[in-house]
């Protein structure tokens, strides 16, 4: 235990508890000026320990201070002459005070420096102190005090840690409820990386990019708050989507999305791809319901646009010490973005690097080279028309794996 945090236990048990001796001196017979001397240190003692504890620094002096409050206590009892109901309170009070801080083994340890105390007190006290005709009653009082007194600072420390608990489950209630809703966001393994935040990776990715278009004509013309309804759904529909076939949302980007497959769970830069063109498929399909239900309530047409590319990107958290984004970044994430684009109506538009992985799962309609913004060479481009019936253990797949 740390001096600060022997300090902040022991200070007020230690007040009380010399309080009390104090007031058992008060009833001796006799008491002249070496007794009220004695009732000065008692009084300044605890004062400037506890300024000694909290000077010191983070050194454990538990064992120090608690035999100094042993010395004493047997100073004392050898001062009352040895009395029994005066040596039976001093000694429960120092006794509970040494359990409390230490346990029962500090005590075994510190009962003979008690002794101590006692055999330095017969050799330094004048004799003749005896208790008057109510030092019985208030040794009986003092300890019946002191114990209440201790029990009280146990039930507010117990209270204090209760509200503590509370409280923390509080946070960590909070916590659940933001990984809830982080995790379809971020991969795993970040996840579970234990606050490394400057790592990075490089992983082959299949990244897409979803968009609407005539949203922004629709903000224009149509209730905000109707909008951002069909927004708030639309979203939910394709995090849905991803977070069935394994992809990681990455961002929101006004009404676009990314994801990216290959890095949650990856299942190999073939499965990872086919995931992510039959999601892309399965967003279609649930887009089409989605908007059937819009134009129903009056709303103007909208349509998806999607571009997928897959190859090898940087993964990890870009940003300043401020704010920090996990995100891909490289060639393959601008294509994607690109491509999605380049999209026409409901379409969605594949690289040719992706074609190639998931071409034994997908009937698709090549569209021919493309001059995209960014890149010197044109880029082959195919737009998916569905799922194919191959399945995960044709031939094709197996060489392609």
């Amino acid at each position: 235990m740390t001096s600060e945090h022997l300090a902040t236990v022991t200070h007020p048990p230690r007040v009380f508890g010399y309080l009390l001796a104090i007031l058992i001196l008060t009833q001796l017979e006799s008491a002249g000026s070496y007794i009220s001397g004695w009732m000065v240190v008692l009084l300044l003692y605890p004062q400037m320990l506890n300024k000694f504890l909290l000077r010191i620094g983070g050194r454990d002096v538990t064992r120090v201070v608690m035999s100094v409050d042993a010395i004493v206590t047997g100073l004392l009892i050898s001062l009352a002459d040895f009395n029994f109901e005066a040596g039976a309170v001093l000694v429960s009070v120092l006794s509970v005070s040494i359990i409390i801080i230490g346990g029962l083994q500090l005590w075994i340890l510190l009962v003979p420096v008690c002794a101590v105390g006692m055999l330095l007190g017969t050799m330094l006290h004048p004799t003749g102190f005896v208790g008057n005709s109510s030092f019985y009653f208030i040794c009986f009082f003092s300890l019946v005090a002191y114990l209440c007194f201790v029990g009280v600072l146990v039930y507010q420390e117990t209270h204090r840690l209760n509200m503590e608990q509370k409280h923390l489950q509080t946070i960590q209630n909070r916590l659940e409820k933001f990984r809830a809703l982080v995790t379809p966001f971020v991969s795993p393994e970040f996840i579970s990386s234990e606050g490394d935040l400057a790592g990075y990776t490089r992983k082959r990715l299949t990244v897409l990019f979803v968009d609407l278009e005539g949203f922004t004509r629709l903000m224009d013309t149509a209730d905000e708050f109707l909008v951002a309804g069909m927004l708030n759904r639309y979203f939910e529909v394709m995090t849905e989507v991803a977070t069935e076939y394994g992809g990681t949302i990455n961002k929101f980007m006004g009404d676009g999305v990314m994801v990216f497959f290959g890095d949650a769970g990856s299942k190999g830069v073939v499965m990872d791809a086919k995931a992510g063109v039959e999601a892309t498929v399965e967003m279609r399909a649930r887009f089409k319901l989605l908007s059937r239900q819009w134009q129903g309530a009056g709303g103007a047409p909208l349509y998806l646009r999607m571009g997928i590319h897959t190859g090898y990107c940087l993964l990890g958290n870009f940003g300043c010490a401020a704010r920090r984004d996990y995100t891909a970044l490289g060639s393959v994430v601008n294509l994607a973005s690109r491509l999605e684009g380049l999209a026409r109506r409901g379409e969605i538009l594949i690289s040719a690097d992706t074609r190639r992985l998931v071409a034994p799962f997908i009937d698709c309609t090549d569209r021919g080279p493309m001059a995209v913004k960014g890149f010197s060479a044109p880029i082959s481009t195919f737009s998916v028309d569905g799922l194919s019936g191959n399945t995960d253990d044709s031939p094709e797949v197996r060489l392609l794996s």
